[in-house]
């Protein structure tokens, strides 16, 4: 990714959520922010085990690739819930969190952290060869959060070994 479109990226989301009081990666103890993401999931499903403020690029296997996709990116919240990565944006209008994209990492082919410099991005390779890069960011600083990125890439694959896919 070139770094004028990453540094508009990072502002960006920096931005958005210190309007809002967040100030680290990691939002799974906001009650508020928790709460929020919790009622945008469809009905039935569990509750969030993890929520942290991040970049979607869409179509990204890395940062490399992010630009390249066409599909640009779009700034908001990752939230771990169930067995699917939950990626919503807040709607000031309305005053709730709005679904963008719903990734099943149970039967991915492939999730990790890759980097670039000192930035991480969770990459999330879908069973239809279709990627999802996540740049958690680190609150009121202007870069990736590599703490948060490695904790939700830990707990997916944690996730994934004791629900191994029984359908490969």
């Amino acid at each position: 990714m070139t770094l004028p479109m990453r540094l508009l990226a990072v502002a960006a989301a920096v931005a958005g959520f210190m309007a809002e009081g967040c100030l680290s990666a990691d939002l799974s103890k906001d009650a508020k922010v928790s709460a929020g993401v919790a009622e945008c999931l469809p009905p039935g499903t569990k509750a969030p085990v993890a929520v942290a403020r991040a970049v979607w690029f869409p179509n990204a296997s890395g940062f490399e690739s992010a630009d390249n996709t066409g599909r640009g990116y779009q700034t908001g919240v990752v939230a771990l819930a169930g067995n699917r990565l939950w990626f919503m944006v807040w709607d000031e209008s309305l005053r709730q969190f709005d679904m963008r994209h719903v990734v099943e990492v149970l039967t991915a082919m492939k999730v990790e952290v890759v980097h670039s410099g000192t930035a991480e991005m969770l990459v999330v390779q879908s069973r239809n060869r279709s990627f999802d890069g996540y740049e958690l960011m680190n609150g009121g600083e202007l870069g990736s959060d590599s703490g948060a990125t490695r904790a939700l890439c830990d707990r997916i694959q944690a996730l994934r070994i004791k629900y191994p896919d029984p359908d490969p």
